[in-house]
């Protein structure tokens, strides 16, 4: 068991089908989303944004992704992936909303696990918990930090 982070950035353009980012774990083991943070890099203003965590059941045709870093040296390789760029977009599970935040673009936000609160991703192949821009007042570029165990 060890603790990962997964760092990345996009704008955050309005979908209901393409994420920002979706975070695939494996069969062999789930995952929990312990903390995550979002904040703007962009020039400042007064843009809002509303950013929601769905599940997803399959993980789609990724052609970019981040390589998730290892919070203790000790630990192994990330069986999880940190996809960011798709051909084909990953499946959002209907109905799965876990966590919805209300965003200003001059503010930076943090939400951390409750212990035993933590958004799980079940050990199944394909599943994963993907960030989606569900409102948004204007396109701005976000930078995103997400920490997960596994």
């Amino acid at each position: 068991m060890g603790v990962y982070a997964g760092n990345t950035n996009k704008t955050n353009t309005v979908s209901a089908t393409v994420p920002m980012f979706n975070i695939v774990g494996a069969a062999s083991r789930r995952l929990k989303l312990k903390d995550f943070i979002s904040g703007s890099d962009a020039t400042p203003a007064d843009a809002a944004s509303k950013l929601a965590f769905l599940r997803t059941s399959a993980a789609g045709t990724q052609t970019a992704q981040v390589t998730p870093n290892k919070l203790d040296p000790a630990d192994g390789a990330s069986i999880a992936t940190m996809d960011t760029a798709w051909s084909a977009d990953p499946t959002i599970t209907a109905n799965s909303q876990l966590l919805q935040v209300a965003h200003n673009q001059r503010a930076t936000f943090r939400w951390v696990a409750a212990p035993g609160c933590e958004l799980i991703v079940p050990a199944t192949a394909g599943a994963g918990l993907a960030l989606l821009a569900v409102v948004a007042s204007a396109n701005a570029n976000y930078a995103w930090c997400a920490l997960w165990e596994e």
